[in-house]
């Protein structure tokens, strides 16, 4: 074997010096050789054996340099070893956060949109009224009803027996045709921003004429206060269960409509409405953030695109165990239960968003983006805000299925977003540098806020003692702006105009309100009352000729000792006359049946025997 020299035999690795001197020693198993391992060169090798040579000695300055050498190969290998360490930051809890996204070749599955979007193709050919049927359907309606007559009758007969000596009240039933011209006299108040004045200020002559040609003024304050929607007989058993049992059942049956007859577009929106209301309920909440501070909470799921409320769920508050836990992530998982494998995204703020949420949500191919509070131990102390980091400079962080990522909108803050649905680092403003993941929260932030806003332009709140009642003018906003997007969603060649939506409400309450007009246009004694003639005809953008009633038909009774039937009015001639007087009188024309006075008409004699022919 060729030899070789001190410094040839220094520039060896261990493993080589190893073979070298084996393989000059000869076999090792022979005792006269001696075996040498990589850390004992110097112990055993006897310098007689020694492969250099006398006049060959090491230096001091080659030793050094051999044994640098060899400490500087075995720092690099334990820098390899910690190098991938750096390239992940921890939380609190150890959760790992990748600085570099991964690799994916293809969109994800979650990410895939599975349902058609849109209204329920049984609305494409209804007009608005059949529409907000859809919505508000006939079991709703007779529920309402039933309950309604139930409480009014057991009103005026209780009333009934404690006066005998008075009156005895009657109540006429209330019916489902009569119900539906109430919502529309409702919805139309709201149109009107008419919904804050007093019901005497609405119904003057000078007023719309759609509530005088709908109700008399005494029959809409009898409606309002008899108005039930439960069983008061059974409400004391289901109020232990649940706080909101009185409206528990027209409010169930509402969110199934309106998840039946619209489909949403890829993103939703999570948040809470607050609907305006200072009386005395079992589960009031005080919101200082909102503008009415005081109110109803609703938890609502909305599609952000056009804000069309699809579920909503009471808040009744704390339960008898205390205060809930993880309350954001139960009511997620309960509003986001029906959309479960649809590929749809979820936007919510910092009070729902979770990590284990967004875990649990991808097992339903559900996505996620929304803001988290800062108190996470999933964080890790490089996104937290900070004053050594630069405005508009981003951290990102990534796992298997998703990216966290805190971006400086001014020096000293930040705001931290978690998604599932994105999984790179993609940066779109260049001027304020925001990732893609603010700019797609920013734009699909607002669905449930956007409802709220809409309900409240032209919402039909009266003012009541009654919570119920109160609820229940929230229901039908609900309702009529579902009918709204529904309705224009089928018929997209209608033009939009600002005031469209305003346009919109007054047709459907005056379609609402029809039937019942229309009825009460064939009672003669309603007709009689001017104002209530002319509400009614400008309703029908036409003049009604009255009804003519053949004295046959008529009982002995309401004939007067003319033959004509009994009228109470002014008549017709003094009034439309130059002396224009309000002459009144209960005497008729025999042909028009219009009012007229001894001074305009001609009496005919009959005798006894012709009168009764």
């Amino acid at each position: 074997m060729e030899e070789l020299t001190e410094y040839e035999f220094s520039r060896l690795s261990a493993s080589e010096k190893e073979k070298y001197l084996n393989d000059l020693l000869g076999d090792e198993n022979d005792p006269e050789n001696i075996y040498l391992s990589d850390s004992d060169d110097d112990e055993y090798f006897p310098e007689d054996q020694c492969p250099i040579s006398d006049t060959e000695e090491k230096t001091e300055q080659q030793l050094e340099q051999s044994d640098y050498e060899d400490n500087q190969s075995d720092d690099e290998e334990v820098e390899n070893e910690v190098e991938p360490l750096e390239e992940f930051m921890l939380g609190k809890d150890k959760t790992a956060w990748a600085r570099k996204p991964f690799y994916r070749h293809q969109t994800a599955r979650c990410n895939v949109l599975r349902q058609r979007s849109g209204p329920h193709k049984s609305t494409e050919l209804l007009s608005m009224s059949h529409t907000f049927q859809k919505i508000f359907t006939a079991e709703m309606v007779d529920i309402i009803v039933r309950h309604t007559n139930a409480k009014a009758i057991s009103t005026y007969a209780t009333y009934n027996e404690d006066n005998p000596d008075k009156k005895q009240l009657k109540w006429n039933n209330l019916t489902s045709q009569e119900f539906r011209a109430f919502l529309g006299v409702l919805i139309m108040s709201g149109a009107n921003n008419s919904n804050t004045d007093h019901t005497t200020e609405m119904w003057r002559p000078n007023s719309y004429p759609l509530y005088r040609a709908s109700f008399g003024l005494g029959r809409f304050w009898n409606i309002l206060r008899f108005i039930r929607f439960d069983n008061a007989h059974t409400r004391a058993d289901r109020l232990k269960e649940d706080k909101a049992a009185p409206i528990a059942d027209i409010w169930t049956m509402l969110n199934a409509n309106l998840s039946k007859m619209y489909k949403p577009d890829e993103c939703l929106t999570v948040d809470e409405q607050l609907y305006p209301y200072r009386g005395r309920t079992r589960f009031t909440q005080y919101m200082p953030s909102k503008p009415a501070k005081y109110g109803i909470k609703v938890w609502w799921i909305c599609d952000s695109k056009n804000a069309y409320p699809l579920r909503g769920l009471i808040y009744t508050g704390k339960s008898k165990d205390g205060r809930e836990i993880n309350q954001g992530e139960r009511v997620v998982k309960e509003l986001a239960a029906p959309y479960k494998g649809s590929g749809r995204n979820i936007t919510m703020d910092n009070f729902f968003t979770t990590l284990p949420l967004t875990n649990f949500l991808l097992s339903w191919n559900l996505t996620t983006v929304g803001t988290l509070r800062k108190n996470k131990k999933y964080i890790p102390a490089e996104m937290m805000p900070s004053k050594i980091r630069d405005e508009y400079s981003t951290v990102f962080g990534f796992q298997k299925n998703s990216t966290l990522c805190s971006y400086v909108p001014k020096r000293g803050k930040a705001v931290i977003m978690l998604s599932s649905m994105h999984y790179d680092n993609t940066v779109c403003d260049e001027t304020r540098k925001k990732p893609e993941i603010i700019k797609y929260y920013n734009s699909t932030k607002g669905g449930v806020d956007r409802m709220d806003q809409m309900i409240g332009r032209y919402t039909t709140q009266r003012q009541t003692n009654r919570w119920l009642l109160a609820f229940f003018f929230n229901i039908i906003d609900v309702a009529s702006l579902a009918t709204y997007i529904i309705y224009y969603e089928n018929n997209k060649m209608i033009p939009k105009k600002t005031s469209q939506r305003r346009i919109f409400l007054r047709q459907l309450s005056e379609e609402l309100c029809m039937p019942h007009i229309q009825e009460r246009s064939q009672n003669c004694q309603i007709m009689r009352h001017f104002s209530t003639k002319m509400a009614i005809e400008s309703i029908y953008r036409l003049p009604i000729k009255s009804t003519q009633t053949s004295e046959t038909n008529v009982p002995i009774k309401q004939l007067d000792s003319t033959g004509r039937i009994k009228v109470v009015g002014c008549c017709k001639m003094c009034l439309n006359g130059e002396t224009r007087k309000r002459r009144k009188t209960r005497k008729s024309c025999v042909n028009c049946n219009e009012p007229v006075c001894d001074e305009h008409s001609i009496t005919i004699h009959k005798c006894g025997n012709c009168r009764q022919l």
